[in-house]
């Protein structure tokens, strides 16, 4: 069952004391950090394309090249921010610094990059940040930010760019804790001057490895849009 709860607080996982594992993807290792952070390994050519991010601090994926490096790893997606490359702070970088630290990084051997999701601490119903164990608001959290990436990647043609989370209203975990179905509201931009807020429904599954998909996503504009956006779409769901 989908709770729904409106008073919000700040929901932020930092102080929850609950490792995150190694974990590896098509044999690539990737570091799972608190708040959407996330480390990998990759050698040039890394086939990401970049450009700054809408507030001019910082650059983000802009897309990955077929193929390439970065799509290979399935770690990546358009819409991260990146963060340093071998341990060079690019956080608040502009596009021509980010440029040439990455063309001055060695060839011919792994380089260290260093990721976020951009989204930051989200803010959750309080009462349902109250309601659920440390072990389910990870669930939460993970399904929540595996959604904005599936949004960054199938949905920007149809919904314009997600800019940030900004509540997550809705949260429910079933099936001896292996899926997790949440609501939370997104701000999108068609234009990166006017925005609009969008109600998204997505139920995320866990597999015995640990690995979480999104079985089913739909965006529906606030405001009387009229219209429901099915991204994915589980049959007999």
């Amino acid at each position: 069952m989908l709770i729904l709860m409106i008073p919000c607080v700040a929901f932020s996982f930092g102080h929850f004391e609950v490792p995150r594992s190694l974990v590896r993807q098509r044999g690539l290792p990737v570091q799972l950090m608190d708040q959407g952070e996330y480390s990998v390994e990759l050698s040039k050519p890394l086939g990401i394309v970049i450009e700054e991010r809408e507030d001019n601090i910082g650059v983000k994926v802009a897309s990955l090249i077929e193929g390439g490096n970065a799509e290979l790893s399935s770690a990546i997606f358009p819409g991260d921010v990146l963060l340093s490359v071998q341990g060079i702070d690019l956080s608040a970088a502009d596009f021509d610094t980010a440029m040439d630290v990455l063309i001055e990084a060695p060839a011919g051997r792994e380089l260290a990059l260093r990721f976020s999701d951009g989204l930051g601490t989200m803010d959750i119903a309080k009462n349902l940040l109250k309601s659920m164990e440390t072990k389910d608001l990870y669930f939460v959290d993970d399904v929540v930010r595996l959604a904005v990436r599936k949004i960054r990647t199938i949905g920007y043609a149809q919904l314009g760019d997600l800019l940030k989370v900004e509540i997550v209203i809705g949260a429910g975990v079933r099936d001896n804790g292996l899926t997790c179905a949440v609501r939370f509201f997104a701000l999108f931009s068609t234009d990166t001057v006017t925005t609009y807020s969008v109600n998204v429904s997505a139920t995320g599954r866990r597999s015995e490895d640990g690995k979480i998909k999104i079985v089913s996503l739909s965006c529906a504009k606030d405001e009387g849009w009229g219209q429901t956006v099915d991204l994915i779409r589980e049959l007999n769901e």
